[in-house]
């Protein structure tokens, strides 16, 4: 298992193999019951891309954290998984801790803002039935790993939940696989790409609404 412990401590961040995945987005024309995005995986080593597989999820809805298994299990084995979120297609959630539990690999969900979860319950109460389900996912984070501000560069920072890695070891990487900006190059990658895979997505679901 390649969590706590594992060689990560003993490789630079690029010698690793990280797993990036990000979810697609909808614009509220076409957000309806039963929509669905692209989630999107980007395995990176040495700051290449080394594979992509993606998969269809629905927005807002629970299948995010079965589609990331299967897009892990698809791809080459990485040394970590790297979040731009715990939710992604609306409220879709992928669970870090359940990736550990079934990759065997550590997570780090990495965003640029402070979490707020109180504002994320408050969310959930309002608009899903099914809020308790998806409230567990963030409560059980911030239990497991408490957020940490780290500065990838002078000037910047980004916000962290590492689970499977001891903390200032994932501070190091995320500091380590940051070249531009404040986001890890794996994610802004994956980011980038999603973009592009949405927006294909889109022309055919127009051309079949004749939009």
């Amino acid at each position: 298992m390649k969590t706590e412990g594992s060689a990560t401590s003993y490789l630079s961040a690029a010698e690793l193999s990280v797993l990036a995945l990000e979810g697609g987005s909808v614009p509220n024309g076409l957000k309806v019951k039963g929509s669905k995005t692209a989630l999107l995986g980007v395995l990176m080593k040495r700051f290449k891309v080394e594979g992509l597989a993606w998969r269809l999820i629905d927005v807002d809805g629970l299948d995010g954290t079965e589609r990331s298994i299967e897009i892990a299990r698809e791809l080459p084995s990485s040394d970590v998984v790297m979040l731009g979120g715990v939710s992604c297609a609306g409220f879709n959630l992928v669970d870090p801790l359940k990736l550990v539990e079934e990759l065997g690999r550590p997570v780090l969900v990495v965003v640029e803002d402070p979490p707020n979860n109180e504002a994320v319950k408050a969310a959930l109460l309002k608009h899903f039935p099914d809020w308790r389900e998806r409230w567990r996912v963030f409560e059980e984070l911030s239990l497991r790993a408490p957020v940490v501000k780290v500065e990838p560069r002078e000037g910047s920072c980004v916000y962290l939940e590492a689970v499977g890695l001891p903390v200032e070891e994932a501070k190091r990487v995320v500091r380590e696989l940051t070249r531009w900006g404040r986001t890890p190059e794996p994610l802004r990658a994956a980011r980038q790409l999603v973009k592009g895979v949405t927006r294909s997505l889109l022309k055919v679901v127009r051309s079949h609404r004749g939009i």
